[in-house]
């Protein structure tokens, strides 16, 4: 990407309706209007859909499936819960990405890329993260909280996407305790979130996100083809992604300042009725240890109650659940 790239199409983009001339960007960014016109013709090539008319200007119509950061940076701004964000084409893991990032930094930040070559889920799963078609993505928080709240900031952060996700979907969506998200069934968002700490208390939550956005249901092989879906699948259109992604960073901000504030005890009801374990036959594996049950309750501090099929109840911290 060319010096200017970032700022022109943050220019293109803040005036997609109207036509901005060349005059007036190569003013605002104090360069030739030669320039400009390298630039526009290097972005077009990206793949960006931007009409040039003569004594008007450029327009931008459409962009390609990538993340621009000159986009990105002003909707991330709006909200208060990241100093920076970090944004690329491709890398192995946006988790492993924010690890690193943490070594002599004391910010709250976002890692966000078009790709990931090495995802992975709980478990170590492997997380498809193809180019253009998801938002895969971490987040560095740094909340003042005692260890005793950590098991309830999945169940905040769950709802905050789950809210998201609802804003561009057809079908209600909800959420399989402790994080994952579903539609019609199947699952369309899974979360990773690891802690750093000392003795003093916490460093950092680094929590890793990836979302099926634009997926057609060819595009889930396999296993998968019964068992994920893309929001893409539950709209009328073709998901905005930068839309999509203002939208997520601002309930994720809502519900991160709810989870330093208040007591899961606040939501804890809201969380009851946003989730899709009640009344099933269930397979629950916690520290290797597989539990064939059913939920019955979430308790005050965000652990789950199940009862096993001799009637025993038990309470589970963080298990795999299967549905």
């Amino acid at each position: 990407m060319s010096k200017y790239s970032k700022d022109v199409i943050q220019m293109l983009y803040e005036h997609q309706s109207e036509y901005i001339s060349g005059q007036y960007i190569a003013t605002q960014l104090s360069i030739s209007r030669t320039a400009v016109k390298k630039v526009i013709d290097r972005l077009k090539e990206e793949g960006c859909h931007i009409e040039s008319v003569n004594q008007r200007g450029y327009r931008l119509i459409d962009l390609p499936d990538k993340w621009y950061s000159g986009i990105v940076l002003p909707l991330i701004q709006q909200q208060d819960c990241f100093d920076h964000v970090e944004v690329h084409s491709s890398v192995d893991s946006t988790q492993l990405l924010a690890k690193q990032l943490l070594v002599g930094n004391n910010d709250s930040y976002l890692v966000l890329s078009d790709e990931q070559t090495k995802g992975r889920g709980r478990f170590n799963r492997p997380w498809n993260s193809s180019r253009g078609k998801g938002l895969w993505m971490s987040l560095v928080l740094r909340p003042q909280v005692p260890f005793s709240m950590i098991t309830t900031f999945n169940l905040f952060i769950a709802l905050g996407i789950r809210d998201a996700i609802q804003q561009f979907s057809l079908d209600p969506v909800t959420v399989k305790w402790p994080n994952d998200v579903y539609i019609d069934g199947r699952k369309v968002c899974g979360f990773l979130t690891e802690m750093v700490a000392n003795n003093d208390g916490i460093e950092a939550v680094i929590c890793g996100i990836g979302i099926n956005m634009n997926h057609y249901a060819e595009d889930f092989e396999g296993e998968l083809s019964s068992k994920a879906t893309s929001m893409r699948l539950h709209a009328n259109e073709k998901i905005n992604r930068y839309a999509f992604l203002q939208r997520l960073i601002k309930e994720i901000n809502y519900r991160y300042n709810q989870f330093v504030k208040q007591p899961f005890s606040d939501i804890r009801e809201e969380y009851i009725e946003a989730s899709n374990i009640w009344n099933k036959s269930l397979r629950f594996t916690e520290n290797d240890e597989t539990i064939d049950g059913r939920a019955i309750d979430i308790d005050q501090d965000g652990f789950l109650i199940i009862e096993d099929k001799q009637g025993q109840q038990r309470k589970l911290m963080s298990a795999d659940i299967e549905l």
